[in-house]
């Protein structure tokens, strides 16, 4: 290597640390588009391809920010009051030629069917690998499948779910819960999620579920009801700061 392409090669390097992409600047351009992109039926896309440089590629490709980048997409979705259809998608792959830093392409589609979580035994091919010998004389042996073994072998693990943080709800006594797609319940029963010490709250007064990305609570026929911003209702889609009571507790819900 001659001295001349040594000093191109520490030129372009220098240009090319000065254009690194930061993990805030994904987060806010994720979010501009999620704005950007919301129909007039209050829809935003699920799918969310983010292309960046090789390097950036690199660099960003970790699990902890497509986490975060996740979140930030749903969380943007309940500020927005809008609603999203079919399971969220969100990944970065290498650009082609463009001077953009960052490009992000989005998509409608509708839910996958899932797969169905069943071995046919008596229609898979069994791998020597997993037959025992036993005999009973010398002479005889006898075949014998170990079903435990083929039907893990055969079956993949189950994913590890992640567990998304994207709300709280808190009350006027620091109590609070946060969560995310799962569902939660509330009351004074000792096992729900949020427990109330409230005798005019019902055992399980109500419960939070989690449908097109957005949180929803019910009332579980509570004996005095539940309100949210004064209003008494049976089902409501949550928005940001919305206040929830539920017999003398009052309840704040805040998206993360």
């Amino acid at each position: 290597m001659n001295l001349t392409s040594v000093i191109t090669g520490q030129i372009a390097n220098l240009f090319q640390k000065r254009g690194e992409v930061e993990p805030n600047e994904l987060i806010k351009a994720i979010e501009r588009e999620v704005a950007k992109r919301k129909t007039k039926d209050k829809l935003v896309p699920n799918i969310y391809t983010i292309y960046l440089c090789e390097d950036d590629c690199h660099r960003l490709s970790a699990a902890r920010l497509i986490k975060e980048l996740y979140e930030t997409v749903e969380r943007k979705v309940i500020r927005e009051d809008c609603f999203m259809d079919g399971k969220l998608s969100v990944k970065i792959d290498k650009m082609t030629n463009t001077e953009d830093a960052i490009v992000i392409e989005t998509n409608f589609m509708s839910e996958d069917n899932a797969e169905q979580d069943t071995i046919d035994l008596e229609n898979e091919v069994i791998s020597p690998t997993l037959i025992k010998d036993t005999f009973s004389d010398e002479n005889e042996k006898t075949i014998v499948a170990d079903k435990t073994r083929i039907t893990e072998s055969l079956r993949p693990p189950a994913p590890h779910r992640i567990e998304y943080e994207l709300a709280v709800i808190t009350d006027k006594k620091d109590s609070q819960v946060v969560f995310g797609e799962r569902q939660i319940y509330l009351g004074r029963k000792d096992t729900n999620d949020l427990v109330l010490n409230d005798e005019s709250v019902s055992r399980i007064h109500a419960y939070i579920s989690y449908e097109r990305h957005r949180h929803v609570i019910y009332d579980a026929g509570s004996l005095n009801g539940t309100l949210v911003n004064k209003k008494q209702i049976r089902r409501h889609e949550l928005k940001d700061g919305d206040k929830i009571l539920m017999g003398n507790t009052l309840l704040i819900y805040k998206v993360l």
